[in-house]
């Protein structure tokens, strides 16, 4: 449903070259194209606004507000997972870092270990005052089952989330920055290469899932990756912070169905593993914080941008690094004329711009008789 950027431009040039009113650049107009959307579609919301207090009808394909809010809804990014970093315990979170192409904040959705109803809708409050006033009363107050967010900008775009994210309550449930993995793979049995020496130890055998747990599921065959080891009842250090090289499970390097590493290098380690040791990660891995809160947004859309190839000293339009406009195709006639209107102010030709601005003017006229 995108508007063709080529087709825009050729029409914009169309009208700004005729009678010689003067010729506009592809840089010109891609300064005008995104101008032009931007305004065009931060409009729709005051639209809507307008729209809703008026009397509609039972024609969808006719209705006002139905019509707004389908160009709206083209984008509109429902969370399917958790997409919001919580930057520590004290529920702030940086919506510039996770939503770069934030426009409108919609719904925020946390879920606490303690929530019996698993992800809950948290409320907007909009001031400090309005904050202190419900958390004064135990009625009012926010709990597990009523979060409540509030939106402020302290050099960045913001949330903070009450309840607080807890760092520990028993429940596994971290949302600050200092989680990392600390679970492990157990040795299921030992070997040795063939005739390489030393002997038993060498060589240890895991449940291949157990790896991808640990790992992920990116693990290359045959990476390197430095481990510890413990005794079977985690008590005793064996090994810190040594270099081990991780195969999956394949028909040369397979015993008893499971995946094993070798360790390197290969000199003096024998008898390193034994079973039921316990390995884990030398450097633990951070698990990602995008974890247990949820939002759905307005997101910008994309910048338009006519790109071109130069042939022959001309202009040729490349649609394969061009960005088409992202509105509704109805937008059409209506980026024109905002396109010429501002062509007109660069190229100081009023009769450009007055000529736009009718076209304009005479196509709200109509969509709001």
């Amino acid at each position: 449903m995108a508007i063709p950027i080529d087709r825009v431009y050729q029409k914009v040039l169309t009208f700004a070259n005729k009678e010689q009113r003067g010729y506009i650049t592809p840089q010109e107009f891609n300064l005008f194209a995104h101008q032009a959307q931007m305004e065009i579609f931060e409009q729709y919301f005051y639209d809507i606004n307008q729209w809703t207090r008026q009397h509609g009808n039972s024609s969808e394909h006719s209705d006002m507000l139905t019509n707004l809010e389908e160009k709206v809804s083209l984008f509109e990014h429902t969370a399917v997972g958790d997409n919001i970093t919580v930057l520590n315990k004290y529920g702030d979170v940086n919506l510039d870092n996770d939503l770069p192409d934030l426009y409108r904040l919609m719904n925020v959705r946390v879920n606490y270990p303690t929530s019996r109803s698993g992800y809950n809708d948290a409320e907007l409050i909009n001031s400090r005052k309005e904050f202190h006033l419900l958390s004064s009363s135990r009625l009012t107050r926010y709990n597990a089952e009523r979060p409540i967010y509030i939106r402020y900008h302290n050099k960045y775009n913001r949330i903070k989330i009450y309840p607080y994210p807890v760092e520990d309550d028993g429940s596994g449930f971290d949302l600050s920055t200092q989680e990392f993995v600390n679970s492990y793979i157990q040795v299921k049995s030992t070997a040795h290469p063939g005739s390489w020496s030393p002997a038993d130890g060498v060589y240890f055998y895991f449940d291949q899932q157990e790896m991808i747990d640990l790992l992920g599921e990116n693990f290359d065959h045959g990476d390197i990756v430095k481990i510890s080891t413990t005794s079977p009842d985690g008590n005793t250090n064996k090994i810190t912070n040594q270099e081990v090289r991780l195969f999956t499970q394949d028909s040369s390097n397979s015993v008893n169905g499971h995946a094993h590493g070798r360790v390197e290098p290969y000199d003096g380690i024998g008898g390193s593993f034994a079973i039921g040791d316990r390995v884990f990660l030398g450097i633990p891995k951070k698990l990602s914080n995008k974890r247990n809160v949820q939002a759905d947004y307005i997101r910008k859309p994309k910048s338009p941008n006519w790109n071109y190839v130069v042939v022959s000293d001309k202009a040729l339009y490349n649609s394969t690094t061009s960005t088409d406009f992202e509105l509704h195709s109805s937008e059409e006639s209506e980026l024109v004329y905002r396109i010429l209107a501002y062509a007109g102010i660069a190229m100081e030709k009023p009769n450009l711009t007055q000529s736009a601005a009718s076209l304009e003017q005479a196509k709200v006229q109509q969509e709001k008789q």
